[in-house]
Order: structure tokens, then sequence, then C-alpha cells
């Protein structure tokens, strides 16, 4: 009958069977065939759709239920590679490519049954898989997400590639099967954590290789998504897969994630900084903080160093610089003097604070005076470099309290700062018995008038009394200590102050020193040649510091003017002659009745008192140690006293 069927829709190629027939002269036989024939098509004609669907609906599930019955029977199979179970493996491949989702959905759950008896057939088995999550059909891509996690469960080599298939999945516009999809990462982490992480943080990392403009924005969206999910989905997992601290799952995760860092911008960074890496367990000793605060901090500090007053830019710089904060400050990751000592170096001067608006300018503030807080806490309030530190930032405080001052934001936040500010100072007055410059007193002392003008919050009363403390030790003029720089003069003469048991001077008129003298001058009473200038010079005390003399008012003719000391042709001092020498000089000039030779002599004397180089002679004479020294100069022979009488 079926020969003759396929003769009668194909006319051109005569069946045995009706060749049998028309040889024989069957006429009627083959009327009688035809006859049926046209009846069946006409029955299938008169058939409505549903009836149609149905037949082929009966014959889907008796293809099913053969299917079923040869995995049962490959399941039953003793040996891992018998022809059975290769028989039904290849079936189920084979059922992926039907277009009948009810085949594929069963092929999808059973596939991994045989995955591993034939490794020949195990890229054929997963392509097939991965052919099901690209289905038209929904609950087909489901099945084919499941089957994935199956495939991972029975052979673990590849769970990294299922899992990088499945972060693809994630971009998935259907809430229903992103949810499968991170289900089966999760199972995915449970299997593997430290293999599935990587490939996690694979999506997070931005290449170093330049991308188009599609590959771009696709990887953009497929790292919001990772994000999202390791921050709140994969959250519990990951806290359980890295405690204790030194898990190969953390290793894995900080080491790509601090990488990221260095090359995402601020918005991920602060995600990945405080959603992520400060959550882990290693992060809460502060023993891991370090290497992260200083990639933070060397954000901050290159766009610092640009000198812009780029809104945005500033805007990108305090993010960073929030993300230390709360690193450092609020969650003690890191020890606080390291963020100490770049908010000293790099934001106290004024002209960088003030390139922020006023409202960021309290707040950067505020930043720095919270570090100084917690660095105090974390170590000693006195050792020796939290003193450093504090001195610094009390040396700049008047820098912050103008800057404060000209914010004009006297709100809480602002007050909070002042406070903390002003004990700062005074932690450095008690401990280092320090004195506050005028130029500190005068900031401070600002907004002691801005409170008794109203200006009120809840710390006042505390704020005015630290204010009037600290305003109120400027020294005075008794109070100042004496740190008088003495110049080092050598050419004047100092007159030190007179003992007060000491009679008056008396009153004398001496003529000015010359301030051209080479050599230092101190008044000696032993080198005077003249009664009225010996008595001045008794009541002279030497100091053995040169400094600007106290002149006389007097006139200088009451006093005769002293001898100078002559000056040989060769610049040396010639010896002034002493009282027994002029009695000797005296004594032969009568001896010898020579009046000439004594004339000549007085004249010799009267040209050394009036040499005309006053520069070169004291106007009163030597010290006991210069003329010693002028007695050498003058003359290489040394006389006695018989010698010269």
């Amino acid at each position: 009958m079926d020969g003759l069927l396929k003769a009668l829709h194909e006319p051109w190629e005569v069946d045995p069977v009706m060749n049998d027939l028309l040889v024989s002269s069957h006429v009627e036989q083959v009327v009688s065939v035809v006859g049926c024939v046209l009846q069946r098509q006409s029955f299938a004609a008169s058939l409505s759709p549903e009836h149609t669907s149905s037949m082929a609906s009966s014959g889907v599930h008796g293809q099913l239920k053969y299917v079923k019955a040869m995995v049962e029977r490959a399941a039953r199979e003793p040996s891992a590679a018998g022809r059975a179970r290769r028989d039904a493996f290849q079936e189920l491949i084979a059922l992926t490519h039907t277009s009948h989702p009810l085949l594929k959905s069963y092929a999808a759950s059973h596939i991994h049954v045989f995955f591993n008896d034939f490794p020949d057939l195990e890229e054929d088995a997963i392509n097939a898989v991965y052919d099901l999550c690209e289905d038209q059909d929904s609950k087909v891509r489901m099945d084919g997400y499941h089957a994935v996690t199956q495939v991972s469960y029975v052979q673990h080599k590849w769970v990294k590639r299922n899992a990088d298939v499945l972060v693809q999945l994630l971009q998935s516009g259907e809430p229903e099967e992103v949810a499968v999809v991170k289900s089966a990462l999760l199972k995915h982490l449970d299997m593997d954590p430290p293999v599935t992480l990587g490939v996690l943080c694979d999506q997070i990392v931005p290449p170093e290789e330049d991308l188009d403009d599609d590959e771009r924005q696709t990887r953009e969206r497929l790292r919001l998504l990772v994000l999202s999910f390791l921050t709140t989905d994969a959250a519990s997992a990951i806290q359980k897969y890295t405690d204790p601290p030194g898990s190969e799952a953390e290793h894995v995760l900080v080491a790509q994630l601090i990488l990221a860092i260095t090359r995402l911008d601020a918005a991920d960074v602060d995600t990945i900084v405080k959603e992520i890496l400060l959550r882990l367990p290693c992060y809460r000793d502060g023993s891991r903080g370090d290497e992260l605060l200083q990639i933070i901090l060397d954000k901050a500090a290159t766009l610092l160093q640009t000198r812009s007053n780029d809104p945005v830019q500033l805007k990108v710089t305090l993010h960073y610089l929030s993300v230390a904060q709360t690193a450092t400050v609020d969650l003690r990751a890191t020890p606080a003097v390291k963020l100490l000592q770049f908010y000293i170096s790099s934001l106290t001067r004024k002209l960088v604070l003030q390139k922020f608006p006023p409202e960021d300018r309290v707040r950067v503030i505020s930043w720095i005076m919270d570090a100084l807080c917690v660095s105090e806490r974390e170590t000693a309030t006195q050792s020796q470099k939290i003193a450093q530190l504090r001195r610094q930032i009390v040396d700049a405080s008047s820098i912050l309290l103008e800057v404060l001052f000209d914010s004009k934001l006297y709100g809480d936040d602002l007050w909070r700062v002042v406070k903390s500010i002003l004990r700062a100072i005074n932690t450095r007055k008690e401990l280092e018995n320090w004195i506050l410059p005028p130029y500190l007193i005068t900031s401070i002392s600002k907004f002691l008038q801005v409170l008794s003008h109203g200006q009120t919050q809840e710390d006042a009363d505390e704020i005015q009394s630290l204010i009037r403390l600290l305003a109120g030790e400027q020294p005075s003029s008794s109070q100042a200590p004496s740190q008088e720089v003495k110049p080092m003069a050598t050419n004047v003469v100092t007159l030190e102050r007179r003992p007060s048991h000491l009679p008056q001077r008396p009153v004398t008129s001496l003529s000015p020193l010359s301030p051209k003298l080479d050599i230092p001058i101190t008044w000696s009473a032993i080198a005077t040649q003249q009664s009225p200038v010996r008595d001045v010079s008794r009541n002279f005390h030497i100091s053995s510091m040169p400094t600007s003399p106290k002149r006389s008012n007097s006139s200088s003719e009451d006093v005769p003017r002293s001898k100078r000391v002559k000056m040989s042709s060769r610049g040396q001092d010639v010896p002034t002659p002493s009282l027994l020498s002029r009695i000797a000089d005296a004594g032969d000039a009568n001896s010898g009745g020579s009046s000439d030779r004594a004339g000549k002599r007085r004249r010799k004397r009267l040209g050394k008192e009036q040499s005309p180089e006053p520069d070169r002679h004291p106007s009163i004479g030597y010290s006991i140690k210069g003329a010693a020294n002028a007695q050498r100069n003058g003359s290489g022979l040394e006389t006695s006293l018989l010698d010269r009488m």
C-alpha cells in the first residue's frame, strides 16, 4: 500500500507492486486502491489544525518515550563505555537541535549523565548545552543554565569556562533568567571559589589594549553587573571563603581588585573599596591597608598636582579623599598617621584649600582634624611622631582658621572643626609650654567675635572658654622672652649696664669713636695717658662682647683729646711713651742742657697727640691685651724700665 501511495505522488517512479498489478491486468484492484487513497486525502483535508497538532504531539511524545527508554537502558549498562551508553549520549546531543522544546529540555536535564564516559564527545556535548542557553524559548534557555551547572559538577575542569559563560549571561534582559544565572554562579563559587572569583574579577579589570566603542560599552555594562553581583548576591559567599584571612580565594580577589583600582575611575573605586575590599576580614585588623591607601592617595595626589580649578576634577579628588578617609578613619583598615602626613603635605596650604567650594573646604579641614584625633588615639598622645605631626598642624592652624572664617558657613560642622583645632593648639601649649604667636591669637579671636554676635551652637561655651584661654596667653613686653640677636660687630665699643652699687659715673665729654676701626676696642684705664680720661675709664665696665657704645652728649671741648697711637710706615703701631719714659726724657734734657733736643721731643709728642689719622688710633687707649699687642707690633725690641729711664 505504501508503495502505491508513493507511486501516486511520484508517477515517474513505478513501484514494483504496482507494476505487478498492471501486468496481471488487475484493473479492478487498482481502481479500488486509488479510491481509498482519494478518500483518505479528502478526510485529512477536512481535519482542523487542532487535530493536526494533536497528531504531531502524539508523535513527539512517542519519540520522547522512545528516547527515555533508551536512556534508561543505557543507565543500566554495566560498562561505562558500552555501546548503549554511547548511543544514548549521541541521541541526547542530537535532541538539542530539534525543533521541539520538550525534547530539548529533556536533553538538557540528562546530557550530564554520560558526560564523563566519552571524552571524545565532551566538546560536542558542551557546545550543545551552550546552544540551549541561547535558544529562542525562555524555558529551554533556563534549562540550559541548569545544564551548565550540572556539567561543572561532574567535570570540574569546565568550571572556569562555564563560569565565564554564565557571567556573560548576566546581561539577559529577563529578570527570571537573571535569577537563574546568579544561582548558577553561586553554585560555581561553591564548587571552586578561587577560579570563579578570578573569572568574575577578569570582567572588572579593564584590558590594557584599546577596544572599539561597542566592545568598550559592553565591558562597562558587564563590569557594573559583576560589581552588583559581588556586592549583593555573592557578599555572604565571599565572606565565607575569605575567613579566616590568608585563603587562596582572598588572595585572588584582593590582587585582582587592587589591580582594577589602578585603572578604574572614582565611582568604581568607591564601590570596590567600600563595598567589597573593606568588608574582607583581612582589612579588619589593619594589616593590609597600607597598599590600598597608597594607591588611593596616589590618585588624589596626581589630581592635586595639576593645579587645576576645574570643578569636575576637584570633585573627583574629593571622591578619592573620601574613600581614603573611610578606609582609614572610619573603618581603621590602616593606621591614620600615613593619611595625616598626606593631608599636612598636600592640603594645609591656603592656595590649595581655596580651590574648593566653601562647603568642601570645611569638609577637607574636618578630615584633617579627624585624622589627627584618630592618630592620637592609635598611638601615645605624647609620642615623638604624633607630637611632630600635631606641631605641624598647629603651625598651619592660622591658615585653617582663616579659611574656615572666610567660608561664612557657621554651622555645626564648622564649629566642630574649630573646636578640634583649638584643642590641638591647647594640647601643644600645655605639653610643650608653647606660647601662641600674635597672628594666631588674632585668627582665634575672630571666632570669639562671631560667637558674641549671636552665632551659637551646642558647644559654644567650650569654644568660648578655649578661645579666651588661648587668646589670653599673648605675651606682653615684660613677659616676652629675650631673644635679641646681637650683631657680631668687631669695630664698636660696648658699654654694659653699670652695677647699682657703684657711684654715679662722672659727666665727661668724650669725642665719639670712629666706626672705621678694624680691630675690637675696649675701654682700659691702663692704656690712657691723661688723668681726666683715666678717671672716666675707671668707672667703665669692660665688656667681652662688643656692642654699640653709648655716646656722651657733652661737648668734646671739655676734655682734651687723648693721645693716638702712631702708626709706622709699614702699618705697625708705634708704642706710646709711658710716664716714666717722659720723665726720663725730661731728665736728659735738663742734664744735657740742650733745649733744642727737648723742644724737638715735645713737638714730636705734640704731633702724636694731634695725629692726622684719628681713625687709626683710639681716643682713650688700648686695653691691657691691646697695649701689649701694640707694643710688640710697634717695635721689634723689648725695653725694660731702666733702659727707658
